[in-house]
């Protein structure tokens, strides 16, 4: 089984009939725990049960397991193989077959049968996936929901998704937690998206999500979402813990936050931050606390040790004639100073070209194109 998925999947699922083959030997042998080891390994990637459909959908690779179905001599993974065969009626016997015994591992193949273009086969499966996601979404609804939204943009597949999300609705909350902790990255935003609406989620879950999820777009929604309920309850503590975040998309709605509650020189704070979405904030915060930023910025490129920020934000802020600050930091000993320097000095449009076109032949490579970049504006 090993050897036929790794070809398989470095095919691009070119030769998908290997594991075909592989599937059916393993359920000819009747080894349970070989069968059980089976349907973990290909039902654990939606993708590949999609594959596995198509390929046995258009050949006739599955003629002797359908055989052996009508003859009830299949087993419970030459079943679940059957629900992909070109005749419908097989498809259709196949479903109702698993469907007397079923089992998570075998939801991938009904899901699939709930999108079939045959009604006796779809009517049959929908009846069936209906009754375990509702009678039972405990055990359910998480391998329901790794199907179901890889297969929700296909033809007939929002009836399937509209079920999933009415079984998520009324399914108990540990349920969800474990939908969130999913390695697929949509199921944790779907999960997201139920607890949001169901209005269950405390802030510490909330603050958790965002500093800890591997999903940007998770980190954002629950860095939002987190930071507009401490707003509400006057939590700056939380907002303050936010915006220590190393995430971007999570430090600024802390920071928007922390406006909102009138603490804006701790965003001044902020005027040379890395990111330039963040530096504009604090630059808005400076005006409204009549604090001079522009003098910071002209302070901090001036200094010993002026930060990529302070660079950055002299070029987003300033003006040509600020450019003559810029010329010391175009012999810095750190490249990425010196390249930022360069970088300023074309968004000012006040490129020295007698002191730039030299840097074209500076040992760092990002250097050089920040230099290349800035002379063609001279040009």
């Amino acid at each position: 089984m090993a050897e036929a998925l790794r070809e398989t999947l470095e095919s691009r699922g070119s030769r998908v009939d290997v594991l075909v083959e592989a599937l059916v030997r393993v359920d000819r042998s009747g080894d349970a725990a070989e069968i059980t080891a089976a349907f973990e390994t290909i039902t654990e990637t939606p993708a590949l049960v999609v594959t596995i459909d198509e390929y046995c959908r258009y050949r006739r690779a599955l003629d002797d397991v359908a055989r052996r179905l009508k003859a009830v001599k299949a087993g419970p993974l030459a079943t679940a193989l059957a629900t992909s065969h070109g005749d419908g009626r097989v498809r259709e016997l196949a479903v109702t077959k698993l469907l007397e015994k079923p089992s998570p591992a075998i939801l991938p193949f009904l899901l699939l049968r709930m999108t079939d273009w045959a009604s006796p086969v779809s009517d049959v499966a929908r009846m069936g996936v209906v009754r375990l996601l509702h009678d039972d979404p405990v055990t359910y609804l998480r391998a329901a929901a790794e199907t179901m939204l890889h297969l929700k943009r296909r033809y007939r597949g929002d009836f399937g998704v509209k079920q999933l999300y009415a079984a998520a609705y009324e399914a108990p909350a540990q349920v969800l937690d474990q939908l969130i902790r999913s390695e697929n990255v949509a199921v944790p935003r779907f999960a997201f998206e139920v607890r949001t609406r169901r209005a269950d989620f405390k802030l510490d879950e909330l603050v958790q999500l965002a500093l800890r999820s591997l999903d940007k777009s998770l980190r954002a929604r629950a860095g939002e979402a987190a930071a507009r309920e401490a707003v509400w309850t006057g939590r700056v503590d939380i907002l303050r813990k936010l915006a220590a975040c190393r995430h971007n998309e999570v430090r600024i709605s802390a920071l928007t936050g922390l406006a909102r509650l009138g603490q804006l020189d701790e965003i001044v704070a902020l005027l040379d931050d890395r990111s330039s979405l963040i530096r504009a904030l604090a630059r808005d915060a400076a005006r409204r606390t009549g604090t001079d930023a522009m003098a910071r910025y002209r302070s901090a490129v001036s200094g010993g040790r002026p930060s990529l920020g302070a660079i950055a934000g002299l070029a987003e802020s300033g003006r040509p004639d600020d450019g003559p600050l810029l010329h010391p930091l175009l012999n810095h000993p750190v490249a990425r100073v010196r390249a930022q320097a360069v970088g300023a000095l074309r968004i000012l449009d006040a490129v020295p070209v007698e002191l730039v076109r030299p840097m074209a032949d500076d040992p760092s490579k990002r250097v050089v194109r920040a230099a290349l970049k800035a002379l063609q504006t001279r040009v």
